[in-house]
């Protein structure tokens, strides 16, 4: 017999959480999970190692309830906790260690109709094609919204490394999107 889920705040689930209270952690984790899944998911691109990286950073969640201070929203600490849990995997992995070459992104234009004609999916798998310290650059920047000086401290970069990673991820997505644009008017015309 599976016991009644009452709905409550965050708030409250905060509160039980801190007592160690399975029914508000239960109910935090039910919330937040899948998002959190697909958080993890950005950066390792593999699904079942996304889902094993998020239990881990719900158990870091539980272990570390008391330190939310409510400054910012639960879900954004939750999910920094997530991403931070994503990069420890990532450097003990080794998955950043062999050289980037960099090179710094030409301003080449991407047409407008190439990038309106993508699925926000087909995006996603082309960004998930970078090598992994790119996407993680790439990730944290343009999809959380963390600024490149940040980003350094978090990847344990220079500042100017973090804008150098991200340009030369933006080169790569270009030609990505470029070479989809090809694609599609070839098979229009054939079509």
């Amino acid at each position: 017999m599976h016991a009644k889920v009452v709905d409550i705040t965050d708030e409250q689930m905060l509160q039980a959480c801190a007592r160690q209270e399975r029914q508000g952690q239960r109910q935090l984790y039910e919330k937040y999970y899948a998002s959190m899944v697909w958080v993890c998911y950005r950066y390792v691109k593999d699904k079942d190692q996304s889902e094993d990286l998020a239990h881990e950073g719900f158990i870091k969640v539980f272990r570390n309830i008391e330190r939310f201070r409510n400054q910012g929203s639960l879900e954004g600490w939750i999910k920094r906790i997530m991403i931070n849990v994503c990069l420890d995997y990532l450097r003990k992995q080794g998955r950043w260690q062999e050289e980037l070459p960099l090179m710094y992104a030409e301003s080449e234009a991407v047409p407008a109709q190439a990038v309106n004609d993508l699925q926000a999916e087909y995006i996603f798998e082309c960004i998930q094609q970078l090598p992994p310290l790119l996407r993680s650059v790439f990730n944290l920047n343009v999809v959380e919204g963390y600024p490149h000086k940040e980003i350094g401290k978090m990847l344990d970069l220079k500042e100017s490394t973090s804008r150098a990673y991200l340009s030369e991820a933006k080169k790569q997505l270009r030609k990505v999107l470029q070479h989809y644009r090809t694609d599609q008017k070839q098979f229009q015309s054939n079509g």
